[in-house]
């Protein structure tokens, strides 16, 4: 089981990686949008963030990242 769960925290640090390496071509295609990023790939996009996660078949398991030129501020 934690072989299990280190593949995922890699394949999703991976994927994040993935997304700051392509981020102006993502601008380019996804821009203020949703993205969710499996293996390397956008599996879906959209602009609502719930419609998004319904199409996805595991969504805590899957890279989501908003797509946007404008500094995003997280508040915890």
């Amino acid at each position: 089981m934690a072989d299990q769960l280190t593949r995922r925290l890699r394949g999703f640090e991976e994927d994040h990686a993935w997304v700051g390496e392509n981020w102006e071509r993502l601008l380019g295609e996804f821009s203020e949008r949703w993205i969710a990023v499996q293996r390397g790939q956008v599996i879906a996009s959209d602009a609502d963030l719930d419609a998004l996660l319904a199409k996805l078949p595991d969504p805590s398991h899957t890279c989501i990242e908003y797509v946007t030129r404008e500094p995003l501020e997280m508040i915890l």
